[in-house]
């Protein structure tokens, strides 16, 4: 066995998480999978669940990756470009959303662990919309925070329903400029920007 380390042990133990969920994830599965011993697993974290949970925090959260710009130029290239990223991260941590969205009756942090992601990506959008609406892209009574929750909205629903009715949505690769471009719209964006002079499409 090597020298254990505390990254290795959650990124083991969030694999298994996702595959098989917190029944399924043993001690000593996670312990095999990272190269160590069962016995320094409960002496790092004390808990199966203490470590579960850590290790959803460190690799549950989907966030996008992908920054916007402080000074808007073009919001419906900038916003496919993070919706795109976002979406991409969801469906890396698809199964992991899903094990704990199930294992939310038997614990209820399960699912806070995993959607920390979200709500640093809700923030990080609705103070793009606010930027928009102050550079006069879309009306001054544009919603931030609607247009935040329905882009996030529509995202999360693609990366966890597609498999189960794939005809409801776009086709993938078009998905995200999609998403974005009707986000926009919802908000003003087409109108405000012919008023104005700014390109829309």
């Amino acid at each position: 066995m090597s020298i254990p380390t505390r990254a290795q042990i959650l990124a083991a133990a969030a694999r298994l998480y996702a595959e098989h969920g917190f029944r399924g994830t043993t001690t000593r599965a996670v312990a095999e999978a990272a190269d160590v011993n069962e016995v320094t697993l409960f002496r790092i974290f004390g808990s199966k669940q203490t470590l579960i949970l850590e290790a959803m925090r460190t690799h549950g959260a989907a966030t996008p990756g992908h920054a916007l710009p402080e000074v808007p130029q073009d919001p419906e290239a900038e916003l496919t470009a993070w919706a795109a990223a976002a979406r991409k991260a969801l469906l890396a941590r698809r199964s992991m959303i899903i094990q704990a969205m199930g294992d939310a009756e038997l614990n209820p942090e399960m699912p806070k662990c995993a959607s920390q992601g979200a709500a640093a990506a809700y923030n990080a959008l609705r103070a793009y919309f606010a930027r928009l609406r102050d550079a006069g892209f879309v009306p001054e009574h544009a919603d931030a925070g609607f247009a935040a929750n329905l882009l996030i909205g529509a995202l999360f629903h693609d990366a966890m329903s597609r498999p189960v009715m794939p005809a409801v949505f776009p086709p993938a690769a078009e998905a995200a400029a999609v998403y974005a471009r009707l986000t926009l719209r919802a908000i003003g964006f087409e109108s405000r920007a012919r008023r104005k002079g700014h390109r829309a499409s």
